[in-house]
């Protein structure tokens, strides 16, 4: 058969090409691909020839802890815990402490109060029967009634004194965070409920995604379509028929008061819903893969029920490491020096820092946030190492739980990344703390170029807040990625993340898509557990005597500050729920583009020490 010389000359450029290629794999795979043990058929992290990776930041970690200690024992050597939960008198003394009362008292001059000359009381009085000495006059005066707040202040019960006390605590912003913080806290039984409740529905919200995953991502999508393109037409319509926008209506509450703009949001919302529904019909093949990770992700966390326990563990360890990093952050924070006259009027701060103490407070916070970051890798390690081990051995099986998997897979996730890739994770986490770090500074560099009023600064702050956020989410992308492959191979932080890219790059799509809907079902779960929270502890605050009556020893007069802090007490439990199930989703990516470059069986059945094979794994 003639072939024309464009022909040939075609095919000859295309296998140059081709051999090109080849070499460049052949170059690229025994430098890195060569190394890694998941292209074996069958192989599981548990088959895995582990070895100890990025071990120099063991030391470096270390040595922080050491500096830490140091900011603690010199928190403690200037401080006292008892400042955490008293207030000082007006001539600077601290209440409870050298045989002064705990509780602070203004005393009474006619109607109004002294705010300037508080003192401290061994107990709050009840009624005006009894006398206080008062030393600013040096007089006796008549008490007057009172109840203990947060333990540490006498309140007035008269609601128009109260109001002085109130608005004296809200014009000092120390004063203010502490009496809001310790008004809550004093009754621990309230927080307790918020967490038990908080933890209940998060993994029901959990066992929902699990059973019906695919019916709820199409339902969001849908959604994402029809609400703003009926809420669209309902401006629209507003618009074009303005007699319909009557007072206590619900045209009237979304209304911008003005038939143009309401034309102008009308067409924009539709627009959008058009946009959306165009970008779901283009990517409908990306949408559909997605939702087959999405579904993978919620058969592991039904199929392996061991998963659920995770969240628990995670939870508590964070809190045993969180709440004294805290309290050792306040205690350093108010290792100042008293002055010898306060006035809660001034506004000021109440105790005194130096230079030392600042820069204290800043190496405190960055270490801080580097022990919660590596507990949080920690956490992502033996979720994605039972996740693969599910994937790659029992992926499938409807049959019972046991006779498929023990705990012991997830302990040996544990073992195995406290003992061979202990170094790897600090690597990552460290990675993590430095932008996250530098976004909170960002966050504060904006809020003060917003409080001088200098409209460029703000708008170059903002852009680089922007900038240092996309930063970290690609680091926080980048660093899971990672954690996976080194579960799979035992490779090193830059050799993981660097091979992990590479596999998934060809699913790239997929992988945006899935961490979209992982992000939108996290979102969701977060806000679910907080309302609900918060909806739960509101009602209980106010319908049992043992929370609502002002003599019980559980009462909290502030509801919404109690609300307030179930909603974050909820969506803070909620994290690592749905981080359980965002980490199986990333997780799931991987293991699919990992599958996709595995070897058939009958290529890894003996004879592994040369040929393709060989070259393939590095034997």
């Amino acid at each position: 058969m003639w072939t024309s010389p464009v022909s040939k000359r075609e095919a000859l450029d295309k296998n140059a090409r081709d051999w090109h290629m080849g070499t460049d794999m052949m170059n690229e795979g025994s430098r890195l691909l060569g190394k890694m043990q998941g292209y074996i058929q069958g192989h599981t992290p548990l088959d895995t020839e582990r070895r100890c990776t990025d071990c120099l930041f063991i030391p470096l970690f270390l040595t922080a802890i050491v500096g830490l200690c140091v900011c603690i024992s010199n928190a403690v050597e200037k401080g006292s815990f008892q400042r955490l939960t008293s207030l000082p008198d007006y001539e600077g003394r601290l209440c409870g402490v050298d045989g002064q009362g705990p509780y602070l008292y203004f005393c009474q001059q006619g109607q109004t109060l002294d705010l300037q000359h508080q003192i401290c009381v061994e107990s709050c009085p009840v009624d005006s029967s009894s006398t206080i000495f008062c030393r600013a006059t040096g007089s006796q005066q008549p008490s007057y009634a009172t109840h203990p707040v947060a333990g540490m202040i006498c309140m007035p019960a008269a609601a128009e004194v109260a109001s002085q006390v109130k608005h004296l605590f809200d014009s000092n912003p120390y004063v203010k965070t502490l009496f809001d913080v310790l008004e809550v806290t004093f009754d621990w039984e309230q927080l307790l409920v918020a967490a038990v409740v908080a933890s209940l529905v998060s993994y029901a919200y959990l066992f929902c995604i699990s059973l019906c995953a695919s019916f709820l991502v199409w339902l969001c999508l849908i959604l994402l379509v029809v609400a703003p393109t009926c809420l669209g037409l309902v401006y629209v319509y507003m618009s074009a028929s303005p007699e319909i926008v009557t007072p206590q209506s619900f045209p009237a509450l979304i209304t911008t008061g003005d038939t143009r703009n309401d034309l102008s949001l009308g067409l924009s919302l539709c627009g959008l819903g058009g946009l959306l529904a165009c970008v779901a019909m283009v990517k409908a093949k990306t949408i559909q893969a997605a939702v087959s990770s999405i579904e993978e992700a919620a058969d592991c966390i039904r199929q392996m029920p061991i998963l659920a326990v995770e969240p628990w563990i995670s939870s508590a360890v964070k809190l045993l490491f969180f709440i004294p990093g805290v309290l050792g952050l306040f205690m350093l924070n108010v290792s100042g020096d008293l002055p010898k006259q306060v006035d809660f009027s001034q506004g000021s701060p109440v105790y005194t820092g130096d230079p030392l103490v600042a820069i204290s407070l800043i190496y405190y916070f960055v270490v801080f946030i580097w022990i919660m970051e590596l507990l949080h890798s920690i956490s992502q390690f033996v979720v994605m190492f039972t996740a693969q081990v599910w994937f790659f051995r029992m992926k499938g099986y409807e049959t019972s739980f046991w006779a498929h998997f023990t705990a012991y897979d997830m302990l040996y996730g544990f073992l195995y990344g406290l003992s061979y890739h202990l170094g790897s994770l600090l690597y990552g986490s460290f990675l993590c703390t430095l932008f996250r770090v530098a976004r909170i500074f960002a966050s504060l560099l904006v809020k003060a170029s917003q409080d001088s009023g200098n409209p460029v600064a703000e708008c170059i702050s903002k852009c680089f807040l922007c900038c240092l956020s996309c930063a970290e989410k690609l680091m926080q992308y980048v660093t899971s990625l990672a954690y996976c492959d080194i579960v799979m191979n035992s490779t090193t932080y830059c050799e993981g993340a660097e091979h992990a890219v590479q596999i998934v790059s060809g699913n790239a799509s997929q992988l945006v898509t899935v961490e979209g809907l992982a992000t939108m079902f996290s979102f969701v779960g977060c806000g679910v557990s907080s309302a609900a929270t918060a909806a739960i502890c509101w009602f209980l605050s106010t319908t049992f005597s043992r929370y609502n009556s002002p003599l019980s020893d559980h009462y909290v007069p502030d509801k919404q500050t109690l609300v307030i802090c179930s909603a974050v007490i909820g969506a803070v439990m909620a994290v690592p729920f749905m981080h359980l199930f965002d980490t199986i989703c990333d997780t799931v990516v991987y293991c699919n583009a990992t599958s996709s470059f595995r070897l058939p069986s009958w290529q890894n059945s003996g004879g592994g020490g040369g040929g393709f094979f060989g070259w393939f794994t590095g034997h």
